[in-house]
């Protein structure tokens, strides 16, 4: 199989301080090592769960692939996280949106909170993994709650949102996608993901 990002001998980071870890799974599909990410979106699972506008949930594929086109995530790297099974045509299984919305991705994430109402199966990137293979994107499933995982809750229902600043009249979405800008959040710092297939194990952490 084709690994996406870079190939060879994964080093992952040895005491590394807790406030910089953003997560940590046992669950990996795709490997590689993704540099100098600027921008997380985050669609937490139990936000999206909650969301009872069945137009605000079919109207989030169309907003995250607008964010996806914004002049700056396509100059910068940009990490996708949200719920269960990201491409679902069921919107109560994932976010609706096709390959050409999610393009310009770095790395993709599919999260499953226990607290959402259920431990949603993946797609294991089955919807377009033809494409992220393709497009060197690294996809990753993460269960937040797993004791095996560690997972930066804090860090990320807590760092300023700026998808405003990206869509002026999203504001609606708010509650829902969050944007989080990682120099500016960060003081200058950027994340890095690195996903070793062979062990199993992956990291994403501010450098």
């Amino acid at each position: 199989m084709t690994i996406p990002g870079s190939v060879g001998p994964m080093t992952f980071p040895d005491e590394l301080p807790k406030e910089r870890l953003l997560y940590r799974s046992s669950r990996t599909i795709s490997g590689g090592v993704i540099s100098d990410i600027r921008y997380i979106l985050y669609i937490d699972p139990k936000r999206y769960a909650d969301v009872e506008d069945l137009d605000v949930k079919k109207s989030l594929g169309r907003v995250v692939g607008s964010i996806n086109e914004h002049p700056l995530i396509v100059k910068g790297k940009i990490m996708m996280m949200g719920p269960g099974r990201w491409g679902s045509s069921d919107i109560h299984l994932g976010v609706n949106v096709s390959y050409v919305d999610i393009n310009n991705m770095s790395v993709l994430v599919e999260l499953a909170r226990e607290e959402a109402g259920h431990l949603p199966e993946f797609s294991y990137g089955t919807h377009f993994f033809l494409d992220l293979v393709e497009a060197k994107i690294i996809y990753l499933p993460v269960y937040p709650n797993d004791p095996e995982t560690d997972f930066n809750n804090e860090f990320f229902d807590n760092s300023p949102n700026v998808l405003l600043d990206l869509l002026p009249g999203a504001a609606k979405f708010t509650g829902v996608i969050r944007v989080i800008d990682l120099p500016a959040t960060t003081g200058g710092r950027y994340a890095k993901v690195v996903a070793d297939p062979q062990t199993q194990q992956a990291i994403c952490y501010i450098e």
